[in-house]
């Protein structure tokens, strides 16, 4: 396939223990498995190492995201009394930010919601644990850049752009036009959830996206998602590759 290397960047999403099942890692210590541990979730990384390895020796740029949260976040079931991983709660959007988005991007029309759907999820990638770190068999040394998410305690955050409320940017967006890229290459974890929502919005934003279909893993949680979520980003203009095609 043609890309301008130069204008393109890979997007390794959320490759982290707690999304991750047990394992063995380089020096034979023995990982856990993840507190929302993707099934063969891990399946995927060579693909990954094996596909950012290529492109950066093509000039691409490597990026990573990497979920970030406080203790007692928002998301985090056991910060709702009462409450059980799979449950939703609902959760104002500012007026504030959603006037400030408005502004910044005046082109875009989605209506953005007063309140955003919150699903409940058990305690994960808690900032400085083991759960958050990066899988230890992801090959980070040619990460340019790792973009954290979801560090606000208030507020989840799925894509890799956007916090959940639709309109509070993270520092992707800034970083990608600094550097002149057009082109975005996604990956990582969970297609149903990170991937779909940080895809949605490379294309909200007007990056060409791909997914790369072989080099993702979905939770399927509620049954279908991940087909769903494929449906949803081909909808929008989303283009699929394999590995194979990039390395």
């Amino acid at each position: 396939m043609k890309l301008d290397y130069s204008k393109t960047a890979f997007l390794a999403i959320d490759i982290q223990n707690d999304f991750c099942p047990a394992y063995k890692g380089k020096d034979g210590r023995e990982f856990p498995k993840g507190a929302m541990a993707i099934k063969q979730g891990d399946e995927i990384i060579d693909n990954i190492n094996n596909i950012s390895a290529a492109l950066k020796q093509k000039g691409v740029k490597i990026l990573a995201t990497q979920d970030w949260h406080p203790s007692g976040h928002v998301s985090f079931a056991s910060s709702h009394p009462g409450k059980t991983p799979g449950d939703v709660i609902y959760i104002p959007v500012s007026e504030e930010a959603i006037e400030a988005f408005y502004k910044s991007f005046p082109d875009i029309h989605d209506p953005i919601p007063a309140a955003m759907q919150q699903v409940l999820w058990p305690d994960h990638c808690v900032q400085y644990t083991n759960g958050s770190a990066f899988h230890d068999h992801f090959n980070t040394s040619v990460i340019d850049f790792v973009f954290r998410k979801g560090y606000y305690k208030n507020i989840d955050s799925y894509s890799g752009f956007f916090e959940n409320d639709r309109c509070t940017l993270t520092d992707l967006y800034g970083y990608l036009k600094e550097n002149g890229i057009t082109t975005l290459l996604m990956a990582g974890l969970a297609t149903d959830y990170c991937v779909l929502y940080s895809t949605v919005d490379s294309l909200r934003l007007g990056f060409k996206t791909f997914v790369v279909r072989d080099a993702c893993k979905g939770i399927n949680n509620p049954a279908g998602s991940i087909k769903n979520a494929m449906a949803i980003m081909e909808g929008r203009g989303a283009l699929f590759v394999s590995a194979a095609d990039l390395t």
